[in-house]
């Protein structure tokens, strides 16, 4: 046994161990192993009876080969856990995500030397807005060599002071990380990176052009202006789109999607021959749902209810678009002025109506928005006094409780009842 200077065994038993191996040809490979187990003599010994292990293939409590274990730290340390895991099963050598994740924190740390001649220096969130550290990359080789626990100047200082040799420090600009160089390797050449230039120039061209967006106007005769010039030939303002189909980042919100691929669901089974209530059967939703997709045109009819419902935000939207064109854009700003003025909601409603200005010179007049919400309130009426109707009568109830969506021709997509949809595993 390994620390006893005088060892005196003898063989105790013998058992068949199983270990997994690297796959072959894409298949899993498992080792019988018939090992001995040893009996010690020695009453100075800790181990009463320990079995032998076979050196370059076997570790104690080992379940897997040393080269597996190997060859997985690497998928780990490529990948990480869910995608190393997917990978490892497609290779024969299916490992959870959370074995790859300690493997790769059983690698040993790789030892620093000297500092890379060309070092990046920029941060990274811990915890956005509230920890923040520094990653050190080697420019050259594309690969980061440390982390440090904050973005201090004199951290960074300390580590060039322990690392010699960077001749060219790539570097954020920020003023810590160029008092930390200057301090820590006067000798090298401190540089300000492409994309941190780029970015700083973007962010002050739109905070210019923010502040004189009142000086924005529409030249006479131009396209849309309601002048009545002529119109640019063959060109056509593509369509609004209506608002509330994106969320604060620009991406599409689930239930756009949701619906789209319901609506085309349900009228490719009514257009294979399937009634309403074999639709809601095979789809996992109810009649109810399937008669109002099914009296919808196309998913827009949906959309457009569902996006042009009356919000308590209707009321401040005049007043958000006045100080749009005033120059305020930030989300963050108008969310307290509205505030002030009693809104109670969140700063994420305001950051989604105030997204599609961003793509226009300024925000619509105040009166643009009226037309919508009143729209939106003959439908409402409109619905309620459908239903009333249909109460009245069981045989018009199927016709006259959705009359606020009305009839149209059934698409031609066919779909068959054994389709898989991506909401019939819910029950």
């Amino acid at each position: 046994m390994p620390g006893l200077r005088r060892v005196v065994i003898r063989v105790h038993s013998g058992y068949v161990r199983t270990v997994a191996d690297g796959p072959a040809g894409g298949r899993p490979v498992v080792i019988r192993l018939a090992v001995r187990r040893f009996f010690c003599r020695n009453p100075a010994c800790p181990s009463v009876t320990f079995a032998e292990q076979v050196d370059g293939l076997t570790g104690r409590y080992l379940r897997r080969s040393l080269p597996l274990l190997g060859l997985l730290a690497q998928v780990g340390l490529a990948l990480a856990g869910r995608a190393g895991a997917r990978l490892a099963a497609t290779l024969g050598a299916a490992a959870h995500r959370t074995t790859l994740l300690r493997l790769v924190a059983a690698l040993p740390e790789p030892g620093i030397g000297a500092a890379p001649q060309i070092l990046g220096v920029d941060d990274f969130a811990l915890r956005k807005g509230r920890v923040y550290g520094t990653v050190l990359v080697d420019i050259a080789a594309g690969e980061a060599i440390d982390l440090l626990p904050d973005r201090e100047a004199g951290t960074l200082e300390t580590w060039l002071k322990a690392h010699r040799g960077a001749q060219v420090i790539c570097r954020d600009r920020a003023g810590g990380y160029a008092e930390g160089a200057r301090d820590g390797a006067p000798e090298a050449i401190q540089v300000a990176d492409r994309w941190h230039l780029w970015h700083n120039l973007g962010e002050y061209a739109e905070k210019a052009v923010a502040a004189h967006r009142g000086c924005l106007t529409r030249p006479p005769g131009a396209p849309g202006d309601g002048s009545g010039g002529p119109a640019s030939p063959g060109l056509a303002a593509p369509p609004a789109e209506p608002e509330g189909l994106r969320d604060v980042c620009g991406r599409e919100r689930p239930l756009v999607a949701r619906t789209r691929d319901r609506h085309a669901a349900v009228h490719g089974l009514l257009a294979a021959g399937h009634s309403e209530r074999e639709a809601a059967r095979i789809l996992g939703l109810s009649r109810g749902t399937v008669h109002r997709f099914a009296a919808a045109a196309s998913a827009g009819e949906l959309l457009g209810k569902a996006t042009s419902r009356q919000t308590k935000l209707d009321r401040y939207k005049p007043f958000l678009r006045e100080r749009w064109n005033e120059g305020i854009t930030s989300a963050v700003a108008l969310h307290a002025e509205l505030q002030a003025k009693g809104w109670q909601g969140s700063v994420q409603a305001v950051a989604r109506y105030v997204r599609p200005f961003r793509a226009m010179t300024a925000a619509p007049p105040p009166g643009r928005h009226s037309s919508s919400v009143s729209a939106c309130r003959t439908r409402r009426l409109s619905w309620r006094t459908s239903c009333r109707s249909a109460r009245s009568s069981r045989r018009a109830r199927s016709t006259t409780s959705f009359s606020c969506a009305p009839m149209a021709t059934r698409s031609t997509t066919s779909a068959s009842a054994s389709t898989t949809w991506p909401w019939a595993s819910r029950t």
